[in-house]
């Protein structure tokens, strides 16, 4: 499965664009509202939301199954300069966080 998404962000770096999604903006204001701090995203891809998510002061941990997805997150986060947690990740298997970790999964 991983295969696809690494082939189609192998070839874009953008596929999904750079800004943040409608989705995650709505989700931020909630976020804000029932002051979420910890932040647990699965399937985070090329990190538009992340970023957007991380920029506005939430603690990250961004997790997805694409290698390459995760290269470039890791590659953009260094440009921005911006401190986030982000792993590859298979998510059939148990996550690696105890219970009441985060506030809130996106």
């Amino acid at each position: 499965m991983s295969g696809i998404w690494d082939k189609v962000y192998s070839s874009d770096s953008a596929f999904f664009g750079e800004n943040p999604s409608d989705f995650a903006q709505i989700c931020f204001r909630d976020f804000d509202k029932y002051h979420v701090k910890k932040l647990l995203e699965l399937g985070c891809g090329q990190g538009r939301d992340t970023i957007y998510f991380a920029s506005n002061g939430l603690d990250v941990h961004a997790i997805d199954f694409s290698k390459v997805a995760i290269e470039n997150l890791y590659q953009k986060i260094r440009e921005k300069n911006i401190s986030l947690n982000i792993k590859h990740f298979e998510a059939r298997r148990d996550l690696p966080f105890g219970n009441s970790y985060f506030d809130a999964i996106y």
